[in-house]
């Protein structure tokens, strides 16, 4: 397994490719790019979530409490918030995240459980998809790209430590296999993982109008009216005067 300075160098510099190539090949602003670029490198971070205890947990908790009130604040003019409400929100969401975030995810995974899988790199990017505020969709798939290509990066390289070479043979470790997974050995976890996926991408498709939206009502049909109302049929009743037309 590749170790925390490895994961953090590999995920920065891919951070500062990918800004590069969003400016100059597709024309996204500097301002878009850096914050691509700083997704990046966090997501390089994000499978270790399931830590048991070091570092990268702490790190992660950190970051994650200080980016989880961000959110909210991008969110709430849209939402109707006020500010003093949507700060007293931000303080407790940092807590909440914080302090409680991590024990919580201490209970409730395995190191090398689901966390690492590309099931939770969908989740991850989706969610990042979902949660940056912002109308333009190419945007916010830009800030979702970022967090897939770092996700993605944890996993190959901790794949590629599980396989190692003494310049004689190769020697596979028994982690081989256990990062870049679709299933792992529990049903419970996966459930729950393709269950997120699976609702993380039909809130996608949903959101940038492929799949309709069950509560939004259809537009109203416009009948066309077309051809000469002039040679319409006049009617006129019997006992109503001759001036009374009705087509």
């Amino acid at each position: 397994m590749a170790a925390y300075r490895e994961h953090i160098t590999v995920s920065g510099t891919l951070g500062i490719a990918y800004a590069f190539a969003a400016v100059i090949s597709f024309g996204f602003s500097i301002t878009q790019a850096i914050i691509a670029a700083i997704l990046t490198w966090i997501a390089g971070m994000l499978p270790d979530m399931d830590s048991e205890s070091g570092r990268p947990i702490r790190e992660l908790s950190g970051i994650t409490a200080a980016l989880a009130p961000l959110v909210l604040l991008q969110h709430a003019n849209y939402l109707g918030i006020s500010n003093d409400r949507a700060m007293m929100f931000s303080l407790l969401l940092y807590g909440a995240v914080r302090y409680g975030g991590a024990a919580l995810l201490g209970k409730l995974t395995v190191h090398r459980g689901m966390f690492h899988s590309i099931p939770a790199l969908i989740i991850a990017s989706e969610a990042t998809f979902l949660a940056y505020h912002n109308p333009d969709p190419k945007v916010r798939l830009l800030m979702a790209g970022g967090v897939a290509l770092g996700f993605f990066s944890h996993l190959i390289l901790d794949e590629m430590y599980s396989v190692q070479w003494d310049g004689m043979r190769i020697k596979v470790k028994k982690s081989s296999g256990s990062a870049i997974k679709f299933f792992g050995k529990k049903h419970m976890p996966n459930a729950v993982a393709l269950g997120l996926m699976m609702f993380f991408s039909y809130a996608c498709l949903m959101n940038v109008g492929i799949i309709p939206d069950p509560n939004v009502a259809p537009a109203p049909e416009v009948l066309e009216i077309t051809g000469d109302l002039e040679a319409a049929p006049v009617y006129r009743m019997a006992d109503e005067p001759t001036g009374a037309v009705y087509r």
